[in-house]
């Protein structure tokens, strides 16, 4: 990568990815963590030892979080502005896709704590149509219950569109987005990098460009290891489990450890035959309703002045393969074993979990100093 890249950020300049969700994020992210002590010694910081940084995103825009997470505090943030301020000779990078639904008032923040005119913004963009099966089923993840139809007639027909997520146009109306930050930074300190699909490879070697990282040193995670989007089936599945964990009123923390730590991360991972996955089919009214929002949002962004990476243009394609088949989903019965089995070792894990506290802190019995102890521990455990 030759230092001389027209992408490179200045010497000791703050890079904050802002997202956006669903735009190769995770996969920018994992590498970027796997590459941590590498990227060091070539100069740039990744704070923290997370693979991103959730939690100071949640915390500095004061979004709710995952459901059955720990709330995030002020002091999440404030401990990452902190390490960013110690590190002013070499480049840095923040990652957290929760920052692109920061308020005006946030966004100002965000720049003034990671240092001011130090800071360069970026975001990466694809089409709205690919994004919306994808925040779908992500919105299943943390509880959600409606269904693909009903959740898409909300956000793309429904004024205000608001219901039933009200979060997703907050992190999707990426030129209004761009346009607070930009206000926050300066244009000239925002880039727009459109995600080409064609290369999957070709983020990697930008943002290695933009920090100035030799060639070839951010790589995918192991493959075993990419999450990859649930199927038509599975999100189906884990939209009727939602709706009884409601109906049973089971506590937050139960969904995070039996579900999503358990089932969904399971099925995330597992790799079954092309057959047996039908992808999420956004109707054909939805697809061109997204090139329409995709049309007035790449003239909202061309019109901002900030640099832009990639076609602009690909935000306004309508996306083909509009769904086709009324056929219902389906869930093939090995994929449906491994997400029982999968809850029932997570609920396993927290057991022992508990066990060890418990354990640990029997010698402390009695006494006031174990008692605390135990609570101690056992609130650090969950």
């Amino acid at each position: 990568m030759p230092n001389g890249s027209e992408l490179l950020i200045p010497e000791h300049a703050c890079l904050v990815h802002i997202g956006f969700p669903k735009t190769g994020t995770t996969s920018i992210q994992r590498a970027l963590h796997q590459a941590r002590d590498q990227m060091r010694a070539a100069g740039v910081s990744y704070p923290g030892t997370d693979r991103y940084h959730k939690m100071p995103g949640i915390a500095i825009t004061q979004a709710p979080g995952r459901l059955g997470d720990r709330p995030a505090t002020d002091a999440d943030w404030v401990e990452l502005a902190d390490e960013v301020r110690r590190d002013p000779g070499r480049r840095v990078i923040v990652s957290s896709e929760w920052l692109s639904q920061a308020t005006d008032e946030q966004a100002q923040r965000v720049v003034d704590d990671l240092g001011g005119d130090r800071v360069h913004i970026l975001a990466t963009l694809r089409p709205l149509a690919k994004i919306l099966p994808s925040a779908w089923q992500q919105y299943l993840q943390n509880g959600v219950r409606v269904d693909y139809d009903t959740w898409l007639r909300g956000m793309l027909l429904d004024a205000p569109y608001d219901k039933p997520t009200p979060t997703f146009w907050k992190r999707h109306r990426h030129d209004l987005i761009l346009a607070r930050w930009a206000k926050a930074a300066g244009t000239d300190h925002v880039t727009a990098l459109v995600v080409d699909s064609r290369d999957h490879d070709l983020l990697l070697r930008q943002f290695e460009e933009l920090l100035g990282l030799p060639d070839g040193m951010l790589v995918p995670g192991p493959t075993e290891r990419d999450n990859r989007s649930l199927s038509w089936g599975e999100a189906e599945m884990l939209r009727l489990v939602n709706t009884e964990f409601k109906k049973r009123k089971w506590p937050d923390r139960l969904y995070r450890e039996a579900i999503r730590n358990g089932v969904v991360n399971r099925l995330a991972l597992s790799r079954p035959a092309a057959s047996d996955l039908q992808s999420i089919p956004t109707p054909d009214w939805a697809l061109d309703r997204a090139a329409e929002l995709g049309n007035e949002i790449a003239d909202g962004i061309g019109a901002l002045g900030i640099r832009i990476v990639g076609d602009l243009d690909a935000l306004r394609a309508r996306q083909s393969g509009g769904a086709t088949s009324t056929a219902p989903p389906t869930l093939p019965a090995g994929l449906a074993a491994e997400a029982v089995v999968a809850a029932i070792n997570a609920m396993r894990r927290e057991q022992a979990k508990g066990a060890k506290v418990l354990k640990a802190a029997a010698g402390g019995r009695h006494t006031a100093t174990g008692k605390s102890r135990l609570i101690g521990r056992l609130r650090r455990s969950s």
